[in-house]
Order: structure tokens, then sequence, then C-alpha cells
């Protein structure tokens, strides 16, 4: 088979979903299996626009749906995480856009307004959750992301339920310019947690 043929094969499987979805990086185990969450927490999906023109991304609005509707159905409190990369004095956090999103649903919302990456959204939502005495969270993120997440949530002493945002189109043996979209956002996120092993 010719280097072409072979390159032809690789885009091809690139765009089934099902394939697609055998990248992810694998969940890691939960510590205890059966952990009860008391809050719904989720991740801020990045912001698009500049300076006031600044709004939440699709991506942010659609981790925000799924949150919504956990939190309604469990009667939960739900925690926002999220405030925008780089930090610029008088702009409104992305935990706040996500939240003004949120209004009418009745909902306890609490904001975590600070962080700027994965890391810090765990740590400085960790911190947030201990003072009201919650260790255990059902967590909203995209699929390819959930690792990442996951990890750096236990790390900062959260037990974690995964309720993940997953993007891949059906069927699943169907060709999908989705599917092949969401590849270099799944290679990120393994060069990302070779980074996070690698920085301890």
């Amino acid at each position: 088979m010719n280097l072409g043929a072979v390159l032809v094969l690789v885009l091809v499987a690139g765009t089934l979903p099902a394939i697609v979805r055998q990248l992810y990086p694998p969940l890691p185990l939960r510590s205890h299996s059966e952990a009860t969450p008391r809050c719904v927490v989720v991740l801020g999906g990045g912001l698009v626009g500049r300076g006031r023109q600044r709004r939440s991304s699709r991506m942010g609005l659609r981790r925000l749906a799924r949150a919504l509707q956990e939190s309604r159905q469990r009667q939960l409190p739900l925690l926002i995480s999220g405030g925008g990369r780089p930090p610029t004095e008088g702009q409104v956090s992305e935990a706040r856009l996500l939240a003004d999103a949120s209004e009418g649903f009745g909902l306890t919302i609490w904001l975590e307004e600070r962080s700027r990456n994965t890391r810090e959204n765990a740590r400085n939502s960790a911190a947030l959750l201990q003072r009201k005495g919650i260790d255990q969270v059902l967590l909203v993120t995209d699929r390819a992301h959930m690792t990442r997440a996951m990890l750096s949530f236990q790390r900062a002493g959260i037990e974690v339920i995964a309720a993940p945002v997953d993007r891949l189109p059906s069927p699943a043996w169907m060709p999908s310019a989705g599917a092949l979209l969401l590849l270099p956002e799944i290679w990120y996120e393994w060069l990302a947690l070779l980074w996070y092993e690698i920085r301890g």
C-alpha cells in the first residue's frame, strides 16, 4: 500500500465518530464509587470577542446547558468556574457572564471568578467548596477535557463524578467533519496531560 492510500485511510478514520471516541484520554478511576455529589461544577469554555464586547463561547454555553440540566434535576447548587485569560481590570469574568445566562432558573449559583486555566479552576473551586463543607461534586466539561479536569480536582481534594459533554456526532460510523474537527482538541489534551505530569 502506498503512502497516499495510507494517508487517505487515516483521514477517513479521523472522520468516524466511533474511531475518534477511542482517542479520548481515559477517565481516571473514582476513589469512592458510592460518592454522592453535593454540588454541580461547570468549567468555562473560554471567551470570544474583545474588551467589553467579550462573551461566552459556544463551548462554554454548551457546558452551562448541561450543568443547568443536572443542577435542576438533582436539586443541587451550581458552581461556575472561570475568570478569563488574561485577567483585565474592569472586565466581567467568564463565570459572571455564564451566571447572567442562567438567570431565571431559580438555582443557587456560586461563582469562582479568578481562574485562568484548568489547574486554577480546580484549586480555586476546591477552596470555595471546602469552605462550604463540600468535597464531592458532579463535574461538567467537554469529554476531551474531562480527564485533565478530573485529575486536577482530585489533586485538589475534591471527589468527582463526571458529567461530560460529548460533541461527537452520531451515527458512530457515519463520516463527519465534526469528528475530524475534534482531533486537534484531543491531541492538545494528551499533550496537556503530559505537561501536567512533567510539572507534577
